[in-house]
């Protein structure tokens, strides 16, 4: 879905999606069950295939490409990135990070940041009052546009994306298209294309100037 709906913003805005984007995903290094707040994480580089216009190649080369950036973590370590870091001295990382955001230039390494998270399986509490829903908020990295970003939460699936304003004006443009791509595969797969709205679905997000 991520890799259809760039696709389609690609070719609206640019005009043409003939070359992969490569999407950062954060992947968590502490998943014990006892953790109750703070995050450890690492992070995959995938190859998105935005330049592949068939629904279903497009789903296999993503799924490979996921595959390969899983075995190359596991390779390498999941949690060899964090350790590195720890040796990175603070005012060194300060000063890479203010020079980056300085400058108007995409980010060598990566074009967008797609995640996804398991939430809660029951809706829970704060001060009694029950959490109806979920909305991501996450960073936007210094030449990286976009944040794409999944949640579960008990009967519910959230896809929030995040992006500055000279990017997108509104972002429900990249969602509807992900919507669409979805609608896509559906069709090539031999499934109805028409989507139906689901009573129990959180409403749609307002955008936030």
């Amino acid at each position: 879905m991520a890799a259809g709906g760039l696709r389609e913003l690609l070719l609206r805005y640019d005009g043409r999606a003939d070359q992969p984007l490569i999407a950062e995903v954060p992947a968590a290094t502490d998943t014990s069950p006892d953790r109750i707040s703070g995050n450890e994480l690492s992070s995959m580089l995938v190859s998105l295939p935005v330049h592949v216009g068939d629904a279903l190649e497009r789903v296999r080369l993503a799924g490979a490409a996921t595959r390969m950036a899983k075995e190359n973590q596991k390779l390498l370590g999941p949690s060899t990135i964090e350790h590195w870091l720890q040796y990175v001295p603070p005012i060194a990382e300060q000063a890479t990070f203010r020079w980056i955001s300085r400058r108007r230039a995409p980010n060598p390494l990566i074009n967008v940041i797609v995640s996804n998270v398991a939430g809660p399986r029951h809706r829970g509490r704060i001060a009694g009052a029950v959490v109806t829903e979920i909305y991501s908020v996450g960073p936007v990295a210094a030449g990286v546009a976009l944040n794409m970003t999944v949640w579960s939460y008990a009967d519910q699936l959230n896809i929030s994306v995040l992006a500055d304003d000279q990017t997108l004006k509104d972002t429900h443009e990249a969602t509807d298209a992900m919507i669409r791509a979805f609608a896509d595969i559906r069709s090539a797969a031999g499934f109805p294309a028409t989507l139906s709205d689901v009573a129990t679905a959180m409403p749609q997000g307002i955008p936030l100037g």
